[in-house]
């Protein structure tokens, strides 16, 4: 997460210090995801998936054999939009809006080989066009994040859930 942007001191309470260190642990080791067969990394900032029982639906779930398009939408580490390449979605368009996440996404879809099927964008919500298939994963606690970290976890007011059903419904 921290690049020459970041390279100043600043504080931290001690559990954003606790999940801060947690967090560039597994950055650094990273994450093995069964249903993936592979690992992703995701740093500091970045929803991580360690409870994979969202994932396994995903990679499990039958898929309609004429599915060739799919929409991730606030792709965070890029692990659906993995799963769905996995799975023989041709085409996958991944969006978010946290840079972190974009950034980590990119870096994950390259590192499993998956930059042909699946295309990042920065955008809010739904990119252009239609697809066969739309995923979400969105923050599900109905609270006010304190801290960056807990964007991923937090929505407050259901304001991403709602605009995503708001716009689903537009498509």
């Amino acid at each position: 997460m921290f690049g020459k942007e970041n390279d100043r001191a600043f504080l931290l309470p001690l559990n954003q210090l606790l999940g801060f260190i947690g967090a560039h642990e597994w950055h650094k080791k990273g994450i093995h995801l069964e249903a993936l067969g592979g690992k992703i990394h995701v740093p500091f900032g970045v929803f991580s998936p360690l409870r994979g029982e969202y994932l396994d639906l995903i990679a499990k779930v039958p898929l309609n054999p004429n599915f060739q398009t799919a929409f991730d939408i606030g792709t965070g580490s890029g692990v659906i939009a993995a799963l769905l390449a996995k799975r023989g979605i041709a085409r996958i368009t991944a969006t978010d809006t946290n840079p972190q996440a974009i950034a980590c996404a990119v870096k994950n879809i390259r590192h499993l080989g998956y930059e042909r099927q699946v295309e990042i964008q920065t955008v809010s919500l739904f990119p252009e066009g239609r697809a066969d298939l739309i995923v979400c994963n969105p923050p599900w606690l109905p609270a006010k994040p304190t801290s960056p970290i807990e964007t991923a976890l937090y929505d407050t007011d259901h304001g991403m859930l709602k605009a995503f059903l708001n716009g689903w419904l537009h498509i």
